[in-house]
Order: C-alpha cells, then structure tokens, then sequence
C-alpha cells in the first residue's frame, strides 16, 4: 500500500469468495465486493450479505490469491483474490483504512492574528506541517511510521524556539538563553506528547499483521494529541515572546 485512498467508490467485482466468521455467524458465500461509506459490501447480485466497515478491522495479510482480515471482535475472513479486479478492490480498502486523517485542521491557533506574531506562530507550527506533507499520500502504516522521525520533529521544534528566543531579545545572548529557557518549560508538553507518539511508534514497528491496523490508530491517535498540544502550547508561547525574559 503506497498511495493514499480514493473518496471514490469502486467498481463491484465478482468471483469473490469469503469463508469465516463475522460477528459469530459462519460466513461461506461467493459475491462480488465493493467499497462504500468506508465499508467493505459483499453482494449477491442486488442483495447485500456482508458489510464489513474498515475500522472494524484490527489487521490484514494481503497474501497472492487470497487475502485474511482480522477484525476486532476476533473474527477473520478469508476472501479469495483470484480475479485481479478484486485484488485492487482490497487494495483501495486497506489504503483506505490506513490513511491518515487531516491534522492540520484542528490547529486553532495556526492563522490566528491575536497575538500580532504570525512570523513565529509559523516558525513554531512550521515541523509539523512539514511531517504532516510527507503523509499525504501515504498508506502503509509503517511507511508513515518511517517518514514521521519523531526524533527530527523534536530537534526541529527545539531549534523553533532557540531561534524565536534570539530574534526577540537580538544580540543579547544571555537574555536569549533565559528566553529559551521560559520557552522550554511552556511547550513541555509538548515534549510529552512526542514521547507517547515514539512509544505509540515502536508497538507499531513491532506490531504483528492481526493487530498492525489496531496499533496504526492508536499512533495516529497520539500524533493527533502532538498536534493539539502543540496548538494548545502556542498563546503560552506568545506571551513569553511578548513578556520576554
């Protein structure tokens, strides 16, 4: 999985067969399958004898002709991928599943003008937006993981706030440090946020085909948190530009 999802639903497609548990009901039946409302649809014909949604599913093997799906009540289906119409089908539904959300969009801060300092709220947003651009696009879980270098967001976010220590107090190097300082103490949140986000990172590294799409959301629930930290850190930070040290 190397490209982001299509909003658009697939063609159904037929001689596809899923055998195995969905809900404890014994599941055997051949249909053709589809995507829609972010849901798998087996049918027969006109008639609907599955709907699996996506984030029922906790993992995935995508083997050569058939793929098995983990749910995260415990039920596994094996579909028969036999037909390549259907491969693309699972293919688009698993991008799907494992896209990331928009993060950017819950930054209430970013494009505000409150505090008068719109060149340092975006040096400050600037490494996330960045990280966030290298996802777009992107599905396999740990291809993300991989482009997502919490160790450069951390770097980037610290330099962030050296250099909006030492354009505000200019040559003085003292006050800068001690700028710096006040900075660092706001934003250590921030910093904890980007700690649980590696933890979240590592479960996900090392995460097994049935729980990789389970761990996928969770590290995505904590990059989220980042952000809304990172937003929320930001009035704090403004005011210690504007206080200085």
């Amino acid at each position: 999985m190397n490209t982001g999802a299509s909003s658009s639903p697939a063609p159904a497609i037929g001689a596809t067969r899923v055998i195995g548990l969905w809900r404890g009901r014994e599941i055997d039946v051949s249909a053709s399958v589809r995507i829609d409302q972010h849901a798998l649809i087996f049918e027969q014909g006109t008639a609907s004898v599955l709907r699996l949604p996506l984030d029922a599913l906790d993992g995935f093997q995508l083997l050569d002709a058939h793929a098995v799906l983990y749910s995260s009540s415990g039920d596994v289906l094996d579909i028969s991928l036999e037909e390549e119409s259907a491969r693309a089908v699972l293919r688009l539904a698993l991008d799907e599943a494992s896209s990331v959300p928009e993060l950017a969009r819950s930054l209430r801060a970013m494009g505000g003008s409150a505090d008068g300092n719109p060149a340092a709220q975006d040096r400050w947003f600037a490494p996330l937006i960045a990280v966030r651009k290298t996802l777009v696009g992107v599905s396999d879980p740990l291809r993300q993981l991989a482009l997502f270098n919490v160790d450069r967001v951390h770097d980037e976010l610290a330099r962030a706030l050296e250099e909006l220590a030492a354009q505000h107090v200019g040559g003085d190097l003292p006050r800068a440090r001690a700028l710096e300082a006040i900075l660092e103490e706001q934003t250590e949140s921030v910093r904890a946020a980007l700690a649980r986000v590696a933890l979240a990172g590592t479960t996900l590294e090392g995460s097994a085909p049935d729980s990789r799409l389970a761990d996928w959301r969770r590290w995505v629930h904590e990059v989220r948190a980042l952000f809304r930290s990172a937003d929320d850190a930001w009035p704090a930070i403004a005011q210690a530009l504007r206080d200085g040290p």
